[in-house]
């Protein structure tokens, strides 16, 4: 029974110094794990820091780039509308210009021809509908002044003064013929007393 006892205590014994060893040889083992995991999980995070900063920077490089192609698409837009309200303000000037000259062709004021007036002798040539009696104050009074100025070179003043009185009474007088002639013949005598008066503007002493 004593040797029984003995041999338990003994066995005991083994045991602890068997674990002892054991723990500090499992001591030793998991302090070298340790600092190579410690190691590697530096690395880690460091690879893994790495990695988001470079997906950061991608991110914002496409954010870049599409901020940049939206401002082109913007700035395209822009000129595109720019050009199209430009274009289209030339289509509309030219459009207006073509009324105008359309115009112009049908109503415009043009110079007397050469066969109208002769500028060295001073003649005119008046429409046959303008040499009726009724107007001859008026006609005369053009004839003489325009006749004077081809010889002396200007009018003065005073007959200058004359003779665009003389042409705007004989229009005063045609305006109130619209019963005796019709539209188109009327609108040709008074033409035709207006472009003497254009004359006359375009002589001044």
């Amino acid at each position: 029974m004593r040797c029984l006892k003995v041999y338990c205590i003994a066995m005991t014994v083994l045991a602890s110094s068997v674990a002892i060893g054991q723990v500090i040889y499992n001591s030793s083992s998991t302090a070298a794990e340790g600092y190579q995991r410690g190691l590697g999980g530096v690395i880690s995070a460091q690879g893994q820091r790495n990695l988001s900063n470079s997906q950061a920077a991608i991110n914002m490089t496409d954010a870049r780039s599409a901020q940049i192609d939206n401002q082109v698409k913007s700035v395209n837009a822009f000129w595109e509308k720019k050009d199209i309200y430009t274009e289209r303000q030339q289509q509309e000037f030219a459009q207006i210009d073509q009324k105008r000259a359309a115009y112009l062709a049908k109503h415009g004021l043009g110079s007397l021809t050469p066969d109208e007036f002769d500028r060295t002798t001073g003649r005119i040539t008046w429409p046959k509908v303008l040499e009726q009696k009724q107007y001859d104050q008026y006609r005369n009074t053009l004839d003489e002044l325009m006749k004077k100025r081809a010889y002396m070179g200007a009018l003065s003043g005073d007959e200058y003064m004359a003779a665009t009185a003389a042409s705007k009474e004989w229009r005063a007088m045609l305006a109130k013929q619209k019963d005796v002639y019709p539209e188109q013949i009327l609108s040709q005598m008074v033409r035709f007393v207006l472009k003497v008066n254009r004359e006359l503007d375009e002589n001044l002493s």
